[in-house]
């Protein structure tokens, strides 16, 4: 599922981006208003840019890995 999201080119809604990260979307929220997620505000809309979403992941899995 996230694969696919992330490979579509498409912008990531909120609840898609939840649902791929088996995540809550209030968790998903969470982490935009604590600036903890990279998201794009189109008027009153949250959206996800693929690329942005991979490499948040990357670094993710890089402080994971030094830990």
């Amino acid at each position: 599922m996230l694969t696919a999201l992330l490979n579509s080119g498409d912008l990531i809604t909120p609840s898609e981006l939840a649902k791929g990260l088996k995540v809550s979307r209030a968790a998903v929220s969470q982490w935009c208003k604590a600036g903890k997620l990279p998201f794009l505000q189109i008027e009153k809309c949250i959206r996800f840019s693929p690329e942005q979403i991979r490499e948040w992941l990357k670094a993710r899995e890089r402080a994971a890995r030094k830990s």
